[in-house]
C-alpha cells in the first residue's frame, strides 16, 4: 500500500499581495508531486493554519508534511506553528486520530542554510549588476 502524502506550505502572511502570491506559486509547483498540496498562513492572510489543518485532516491521507516557507528559525517556526499543530517543544511528529484512521503529522524544518540559496543569491547579484546605472 502506498502512503498518501499531503503537504501544507506555511507562510508568514502579509498585507503585501506578493507574499500570498509567492506561497500560491510554490503550492502550484509542488501540486503534481504529492497526493494533496495546499497552503496556509500564521497571520494576516487567509487561510490560517489551524483552519487548513482541520480541512486537510478530512482528506484521505496517511501523512501530512507541514513545511514552513521561512528562511530561518524564529518565533513562528519554533513556537507558533508547533503550538497550532499540538506539538511539544522539539517534537516533530504527532499521530492524530482522524475519523477511523491515524494520520501522521510531520513538521519539517525551514529552508535554512543551503548552498542552493547561495546560487540564487549569486544570480540576483548578477542581475543587479546589469541594472542601468550600477557600477561594473
Amino acid at each position: 500500500m502506498n502512503k498518501r502524502i499531503g503537504v501544507i506550505l506555511v507562510g508568514h502572511g502579509s498585507n503585501e499581495k506578493y507574499n500570498k502570491e509567492l506561497i500560491e506559486y510554490y503550492t502550484e509547483k509542488l501540486r503534481n508531486s504529492y497526493d494533496y498540496v495546499t497552503y496556509a498562513f500564521i497571520q494576516i492572510n487567509e487561510p490560517l493554519l489551524n483552519n487548513v489543518l482541520s480541512e486537510v485532516l478530512k482528506k484521505d491521507l496517511d501523512e501530512i508534511i507541514v513545511q514552513p516557507v521561512f528562511l530561518a528559525r524564529g518565533a513562528h517556526v519554533d513556537y507558533d506553528i508547533p503550538r497550532i499543530l499540538g506539538l511539544s517543544k522539539g517534537e516533530k511528529i504527532k499521530i492524530i486520530n482522524s475519523g477511523n484512521k491515524k494520520v501522521k503529522i510531520i513538521y519539517s524544518n525551514p529552508i535554512g542554510k543551503d548552498d542552493r540559496i547561495v546560487d540564487i543569491l549569486h544570480d540576483r547579484i548578477k542581475e543587479s549588476l546589469k541594472i542601468e546605472g550600477s557600477s561594473n
